[in-house]
């Protein structure tokens, strides 16, 4: 990962809003610039200078694990430490993104005298949003071993195995296929659970002829997957059939249209319309995806009246679903990079 190549662009983003410096606690920000991945650390990049602020137990592997072009401050109390450097560097406008900060933190900034605080929200979020060669690479591999991994589980499928079951299961293949972490707690729903987006896995039994959803994604080197597949165990009823071919080509209609250039907005629009025109526009109760990355919802938004336009090397899902409450629900969800002229399917 080129963490000095971000930390510029940061640097360059600074100069366009006219502000000397920019100030994170966020931990996938911090992550995102300076390589480590652990709670507890701030960073600071000025016009002269990167630092990363780390506690005392933290600071020498800090130092082991980031790319020695960026200062690691370790003291007992790094805020002091913070205020010494801005006061050195005659710091007057400083950056923070104001949706990140505590109100015990924004409290603290009025102990900065002479600094003028900047608001500047999504500022590392929208340069998160363009994924690097690297970070591709990473969302990749995570996608392959997630895909892998499904297949592998509905092999697996028997009669009595529970959802807790079947969900430790497939985690432990995410780890045996090379994965480091699950990307977010993993959804296996039976039967009518299928009819809640966000299932919460419980003990329930699978039973003959009941669909069968799975929500799953894994993490490769700090990177998530998103993933949804269904099918059923045993008998398919006409009823299923004809939802599962609604939704499979709502979310083709939807695929068809990523690509550079387009807004969010027609994406989730196209398939809205798709389950609309087929007589279950009530029963598609969310949006039609979100940006993938450090974190498992990330801009851009896939949803009604998105405004947010995609651009080439995003990272986004399309997920629609239809939910019948006491019945069953079918969600078809991938992975997809955005690409100038279409885009490419990673949960292949």
């Amino acid at each position: 990962m080129n963490y000095k190549k971000r930390r510029d662009h940061l640097r360059d983003g600074c100069k366009e809003k006219k502000v000397e410096g920019f100030l994170t606690f966020d931990f996938f920000d911090v992550l995102y610039l300076s390589g480590f991945p652990s709670e507890g650390c701030f960073f600071l990049g000025t016009k002269s200078g990167d630092v990363l602020f780390a506690p005392l137990l933290l600071a020498e592997q800090a130092r082991s694990l980031t790319d020695g072009e960026m200062k690691v401050v370790s003291e007992k109390k790094l805020l002091e430490s913070l205020q010494q450097i801005i006061q050195r560097e005659s710091l007057k406008r400083i950056g923070y993104d104001p949706s990140k900060v505590s109100y015990s933190l924004y409290k603290a900034f009025s102990l900065f005298k002479r600094v003028h605080w900047i608001p500047l929200e999504g500022f590392i979020l929208n340069q998160r949003m363009i994924k690097d060669q690297d970070e591709i690479l990473q969302i990749a591999r995570a996608c392959h071993i997630t895909h892998q991994s499904c297949l592998e589980t509905f092999k697996k499928l028997k009669e009595n195995i529970t959802e807790q079951e079947l969900a430790h299961s497939l985690e432990n293949l995410f780890y045996e296929n090379g994965a480091r972490k699950v990307a977010f707690e993993t959804i296996v729903a039976f039967g009518e659970n299928s009819s809640y987006p966000h299932h919460v896995v419980t003990m329930k039994k699978l039973k003959k002829n009941s669909p069968v959803l799975m929500d799953l994604g894994c993490m490769v080197n700090g990177y998530r997957s998103d993933l949804t597949r269904i099918t059923v165990f045993g008998k398919i009823t006409p009823q299923f059939h004809k939802i599962y071919e609604i939704v499979k080509k709502a979310q083709a209609e939807g695929i068809s249209l990523v690509q550079h250039g387009i807004s969010a907005g027609e994406v989730d629009a196209a398939c809205r319309a798709f389950i609309a025109k087929a007589g279950f526009a009530d029963f598609f109760i969310h949006g039609t995806g979100h940006g993938v990355g450090l974190e498992i919802h990330e801009p851009p938004r896939l949803g009604m009246g998105s405004k947010e336009i995609l651009k080439e090397g995003m990272i986004v899902t399309v997920e629609p679903g239809i939910y019948l409450p006491g019945e069953f629900g079918v969600r078809i969800e991938d992975t997809l990079l955005v690409k100038k002229n279409g885009c490419e399917v990673l949960t292949k």
